[in-house]
């Protein structure tokens, strides 16, 4: 709830506007501030009511990772009587434009109430708007835009000085619009809102201490005073200085309940979170809700029921988001009314994330102190297993299901548990501290499929569901290693982000070293050519120079000085800046002196310059390229290769060979747009010629997460990988149709796991061996990721290469002192000596 990066970008900007306002401000804020005598700055007509004002808008209804359907817009009654809308309207223009949309009001407001008017909508979003007052067609602008409270109900007609128009009540520009009161507003986004200050006065404290309220908190007070009015929105009903900049600040989404919605209803946690992933009362606004503050964080608390509802299904925790540092303590007793609603983390980037449940710009009301916490729940051997699978049942949306199964699908269960005390007993670390902060464990160290190490391998069968990550939002985590153990129980709240369920734990454990060692590859034969590949972009060769040490270290005393060496991601030598600069020549030339100073050989290098911005990497132009041992194995150089040509196989009288050498493999087809392309290589060992081509195929960083919304999981990279494959295997079978003993060896970031349709493109019928799916099943990963270890580095070879070997070096991904998350795998490639021209197969000219 507070801890992912993306929450904290939103919510720190969020916070970063609010501000206290001092005591000698002006007389006539106070007045303001006080609701006396408040008026309006929108120009217009002399005598107009000053009553009715903007006090919200959202334009990112039904968009990629927004929580609500629709679009809306808030109105607010600021006076003491009701306003009855017969001929009022709300309008929508983008900037720039005459064109006014126009929604029609009816109804009333009551005094102190809000009116919600929804507006067109779009296939996403997690959450519909409560009932409408009203409800409009308008299509308002995710990002910029401006809206008209209008006194009429005809289309206006300006562009600029929209202010001055008659029957203009109040008007809002934000984000780029060309017009608006003052500045224009802050920009919306498909997971932001707009919201109207609220100054708000406590009962006993006067005039000496106006607080501005951007939409939350608003404040903790003491019980006697809790009759303030609606959360956010108060008898002054929200401050209009004339300025849209100062007037609203960004918040998260909270449409009221409709129906002029002041008064809520009283609710528990258990009915406010449901027996679902989504709240059966999202978007409207409860009070009376009691609990006992189990956590505080930096902008926000969690709280649970003290009488719980003893429904294993509904999940007793809940947190309360403030914007800022909450005034409540760990044991207070507390009643909080505010809006109920469904945060998605990583915005649009996150539409695959699920949501979790909050309350919204609250009112707090602390009853008493030093309660005792609740019994926070065991969650492994001795207490509640989670399900072995993550969904068993209804594909799809889960959000869009009203099955809930806890009992069967892992998903369920520890949805509900969200926001509520957990424990976790001597639960041995799975994965290594993250730079983030996170640390994945296994509680009381029991799980199946692990590694050499104590991790969790993660199959197609099992996916780690007893898996669990901590959080360090509450207090800070040890320096662990796969294979540590964490010390007696641990107790946290128990939260999602960023695609997994997260335990924030409330003090630093106690650490056991597990003494697990990072590895060394094998000494080489000298009959045997040594294939490897590493991925620089954990220490750019041009950065900083410790983790270019460490990078050369790996390379020599790690990995042994492999023969050919399959460097990925190298980027260009002016890194993120936006030229037409694509030479790495510093780079390779900084990457070979620390690989020499460590006591390496003196490698040399081939590779082949991007076009710019044209290799998925943006501005870094990161290439495939290959360094070599010349004491051990020579390069053939042939042809003059770039970007754009692509190499082929042909036969000549000295036997089959490549048309460019270094040469792309169909670097123009789609397979590698936006992506590294796969770079092929000529060598020549002990007498023999040995295709090499080096890959990186694209990451499924944009797949869907284990437990995401969308279940079975969605992995959109896969077809693009699938079509890498398809490309190299082609070229693979060129070469093995003019040599049936071609020796070829395919090496480097496959970027799918052993036994996967990508990995299947290549190894179908036997054009090529995964060595490295033949290694046990404990020692076959080369990356761990939140705690589960699995394979996507991989060396495969040729027919005439049988006798190849493959060692996986674990020396990165177990370890947080690591520079890349990747472990390289050495292949050990037994060369046969050439055919006799008798033996060998005709080749295809």
């Amino acid at each position: 709830m507070t801890r992912r990066p993306q929450r904290h970008a939103r919510r720190n900007e969020f916070t970063k506007l609010s501000f206290y306002l001092p005591t000698a401000f002006p007389a006539l804020l106070v007045a303001i501030a006080l609701g006396a005598t408040a008026t309006s700055s929108t120009i217009g007509t002399a005598s107009r009511p000053a009553d009715l004002v903007i006090s919200q808008i959202y334009g990112g209804g039904g968009e990629p990772g927004s929580i609500w359907t629709a679009d809306f817009i808030e109105l607010t009654n600021r006076g003491d009587e009701p306003v009855n809308l017969r001929g009022w309207s709300v309008q929508y223009a983008p900037p720039r434009e005459r064109g006014w949309g126009v929604t029609e009001l009816s109804g009333s407001i009551p005094a102190g109430g809000r009116y919600l008017i929804a507006q067109a909508g779009g296939p996403n979003g997690t959450t519909h708007l409560p009932t409408a007052d009203i409800t409009g067609t308008l299509d308002l602008g995710s990002t910029t835009g401006k809206v008209a409270l209008v006194h009429a109900v005809e289309p206006l007609h300006c562009v600029a000085s929209c202010t001055t128009v008659e029957g203009v009540r109040d008007f809002v520009g934000y984000g780029n619009a060309d017009d608006a009161e003052g500045r224009p507003a802050p920009a919306l986004s498909n997971t932001t809102s707009i919201v109207r200050r609220d100054i708000t006065v406590p009962a006993d404290q006067g005039t000496s201490s106006i607080e501005d309220d951007p939409g939350g908190p608003a404040g903790v007070e003491n019980a006697k005073q809790q009759a303030r009015g609606v959360p956010g929105v108060d008898g002054s009903g929200g401050v209009d200085s004339g300025s849209n900049s100062a007037d609203f600040v960004v918040a998260t989404p909270a449409p009221p309940g409709g129906q002029g919605d002041k008064a809520g209803r009283t609710a528990r946690i258990a009915d406010v979170q449901g027996r679902s992933h989504m709240s059966p009362l999202a978007g409207r606004l409860v009070t009376s809700v009691p609990g006992v503050v189990t956590a505080v964080g930096r902008t926000g608390f969690w709280m649970q029921d003290p009488e719980p509802d003893n429904d294993p299904a509904t999940s007793d925790g809940l947190f309360v988001y403030t914007g800022t540092a909450p005034r409540v303590q760990s044991g207070d007793t507390v009643n909080v009314a505010g809006t109920v609603t469904e945060y998605r983390p990583g915005g649009a980037a996150g539409a695959d994330n699920l949501t979790t449940t909050e309350l919204i710009r609250p009112t707090v009301s602390v009853v008493s102190s030093a309660a005792r916490r609740p019994v926070p729940v065991l969650i492994g051997p001795g207490g509640r297993m989670p399900p072995t699978q993550i969904r068993t049942d209804a594909p799809g949306d889960v959000e869009a299901t009203r099955l809930f199964a806890p009992t069967l699908n892992a998903l369920d269960f520890y949805e509900s548990l969200e926001g509520m005390l957990v424990r976790l007993t001597n639960p041995t670390v799975v994965g290594p501290t993250s730079v983030d902060g996170q640390l994945p464990v296994l509680p009381a160290g029991a799980g199946s499929s692990r590694t050499k190490h104590g991790g969790l391998r993660l199959t197609d069968t099992d996916p780690n569901t007893e898996r669990i990550v901590l959080d360090d939002l509450l207090a800070p985590l040890p320096v662990a290693n796969v294979g540590d153990q964490l010390q007696g129980s641990l107790d946290g709240v128990l939260d999602y982000g960023a695609g997994d369920y997260r335990v924030e734990l409330l003090s630093t454990p106690t650490i056991r070293s597990g003494k697990v060692k990072p590895e060394t590859a094998r000494p080489a034969k000298p009959n045997e050519l040594t294939v490897s590949s590493i991925d620089v972009s954990g220490a750019d060769p041009n950065g900083e120079r410790g983790r270019l040490r460490q990078l050369a270290a790996t390379v020599v005393r790690g990995l042994g000085s492999p023969d050919v060496l399959v460097v990925e991601d190298m980027p260009d030598d002016d890194g993120a800046n936006y030229d037409s600069e694509v030479s790495a020549e510093k780079g390779w030339a900084a990457l070979t002196g620390a690989i020499r100073g460590a006591g390496g050989p003196r490698y040399d290098f081939r590779q082949i310059d991007p076009v710019t911005r044209r290799d998925g990497s943006g501005p870094e132009n990161r290439r495939i390229g290959f360094l070599f041992n010349p004491a051990r194995v020579s390069f053939v150089d042939r042809g003059a290769g770039d970007a754009t040509k692509a190499t082929a196989v042909e036969v000549t009288d000295e036997g089959v060979e490549l048309t460019l050498s270094p040469g792309r493999v169909t670097p123009n087809a789609t397979a590698f747009r936006d992506a590294r392309r796969s770079l092929a290589g000529e060598f020549r060992f002990q007498g023999r010629t040995v295709f090499v081509v080096g890959n990186h195929f694209v990451s499924g960083r944009g797949d869907g997460p284990l437990y995401g919304r969308q279940q079975p999981a969605r992995h959109i990279s896969e077809q693009q990988r699938g079509s890498q494959a398809s490309a190299v295997r082609e070229f693979v079978d060129q070469l093995l149709e003019a040599d049936s003993e071609a020796a070829v060896v395919v090496v480097g970031g496959i970027a799918d796991t052993d036994g996967s349709p990508t990995l299947g493109l290549l190894t179908d019928g036997g054009a090529l061996d995964d060595v490295a799916a033949k290694l046990p099943a404990t020692d076959r990963y080369s990356v761990v990721a939140e705690g589960n270890a699995f394979l996507l580095d991989h060396v495969l070879v040729s027919p005439a290469l049988r006798g190849t070997a493959v060692d996986a070096v674990h020396a990165q991904s177990e370890f947080a002192s690591r520079w890349s998350d990747r472990d390289p795998l050495v292949g050990y490639v037994t060369v046969p000596k050439e055919p006799s021209p008798e033996d060998s197969s005709p080749a295809t000219p």
